[in-house]
């Protein structure tokens, strides 16, 4: 099942997953959509040129690669850095029994 995350469920999503009264954080989390419609309207341009496009310099032309991959990788690597910087809180952890946690011992179905 495959849908586009609207942007908005995306950020809404993201702030129950901070401590909203952590500023720094609040900041990370909308420089993060930023980026996110950024790289959107970026595919939409390469969905719309192709990866390639034509240059006409004088007499020439010639195909090169869009110029929008590269800033779309660029920008792709500064969310991936921003997400890995953002500080996550555990939502709804389940709480583990005494019995049910792991002894450390492994049993003979464990180990096949």
């Amino acid at each position: 099942m495959s849908r586009v995350v609207k942007v908005n469920d995306l950020e809404k999503q993201l702030l129950l997953r901070i401590d909203t009264n952590d500023l720094v954080e609040v900041d990370k989390i909308k420089r993060y959509v930023a980026i996110v419609k950024q790289i959107r309207k970026l595919q939409t341009e390469i969905n719309k040129h192709g990866v390639l496009t034509k240059t006409v310099n004088g007499s020439q032309e010639f195909m090169k690669a869009n110029p929008a991959i590269k800033d779309l990788n660029s920008l792709t690597k500064t969310l991936i850095s921003l997400e890995k910087s953002i500080k996550f809180e555990m939502i709804n952890a389940p709480e583990l029994k005494e019995e049910d946690k792991d002894n450390d011992q492994p049993e003979v179905s464990d180990l096949y």
